[in-house]
């Protein structure tokens, strides 16, 4: 299986609000999910990339949603880029949650090491697609594009 990021925009009250359908696999685990977000959640998560890691510990972290029952969340989404060393090398984790329970739920949590100019090549993919102008994002680590 391969490494890989997708989302696909699927047009909702645009340009203030999108549905995202998210694929992502780190080889072993994959996972889907849709969400609702705001436009400006995009472009925030490329500026969250860019030049990271600034410093040894950085962290970068998107959620979309809650996984807490009480706060009534229909998915919850997790992108996080992180330092896992002094050194600077780097990791993706990413967790879909439907918050569904019996025959519906859907849950996967995975990380995957990548280097800092893979995170700043996904930035700048991320910052190109907020500008709403292409409805697909496909990265790996060591490539990406915008359909």
């Amino acid at each position: 299986m391969a490494v890989y990021l997708r989302i696909k925009r699927l047009p909702y009250e645009e340009p203030d609000n999108t549905h995202l359908f998210i694929s992502a696999s780190n080889g072993e685990f994959a996972g889907t999910l849709d969400i609702y977000c705001s436009v400006g959640d995009i472009r925030k998560i490329g500026e969250g990339l860019r030049g990271f890691p600034a410093t040894v510990g950085a962290e970068f972290r998107y959620e979309n949603g809650s996984e807490a029952p009480e706060d009534r969340y229909q998915r919850y989404f997790l992108f996080r880029a992180f330092t896992v060393n002094r050194t600077g090398h780097c990791a993706l984790q990413v967790i879909m949650n439907r918050n569904e329970t019996g025959a519906d739920d859907a849950y996967c949590r995975f990380s995957l090491p990548v280097e800092a100019a893979a995170l700043e090549r996904l930035g700048a993919l991320f910052r190109k697609f907020g500008e709403l102008e292409h409805f697909e994002l496909d990265w790996s680590p060591t490539e990406g594009g915008l359909r």
